[in-house]
């Protein structure tokens, strides 16, 4: 994620536990992250029948002022007196590039040499498309990201001034440009 920017992460699904056999039980979850990211979690707390399921959404918020770097949050489930926690690992980057619904956004950068854009595909599979995206340079270099699924991430770093124009191999229409200035 961009700083000054939301991502929300596909929904968590959580399942009844084996405490629950007795019935029901309450599940309560929680977030810590560091200085300059947020977290929502909605909703918090959820109960669960024996055999149900539940869909809670994610959403971190990295300040604007967020340094570009590798961050931790934690995730708490409480549940039956018992806490659990894994860890999310969120990745700050300057210049982020999302390929979502055959496009990409932003479809035009403007960064300085020797800065790193990164690409996402958000795109998930369709009844008539998987939804694979790539980045293919037509102008500036000769570089091609590997096939990203959903999810998939490719970074470059722009080492000379210049117009790189690029397009997805797979989506004619995705096309975009980074403007390099010295």
């Amino acid at each position: 994620m961009a700083p000054g920017t939301n991502s929300t992460y596909p929904q968590l699904t959580l399942s009844a536990l084996p405490a629950a056999s007795s019935g029901s039980e309450t599940i309560t979850l929680n977030a810590t992250s560091p200085a300059g990211l947020t977290v929502a979690i909605s909703p918090k707390t959820t109960k669960l029948d024996t055999g149900s399921k539940a869909s809670v959404g994610i959403t971190v918020n990295a300040g604007q002022s967020m340094a570009p770097g590798d961050y931790k949050v934690t995730i708490t489930s409480t549940y039956a007196g018992v806490s659990k926690s894994t860890d999310i690992k969120v990745k700050v980057v300057q210049y982020l590039v999302l390929e979502s619904g055959n496009v990409f956004n932003p479809s035009s950068l403007s960064v300085k040499q020797g800065s790193t854009v990164y690409w996402i595909n958000l795109d998930g599979p369709s009844r008539f498309d998987v939804e694979i995206h790539n980045v293919v340079f037509q102008s500036g270099t000769t570089a091609k990201s590997p096939d990203m699924p959903q999810y998939g991430a490719y970074s470059y770093t722009f080492t000379a001034p210049g117009t790189y124009y690029y397009a997805c191999a797979y989506h004619p229409g995705m096309k975009g440009i980074v403007t390099v200035t010295p």
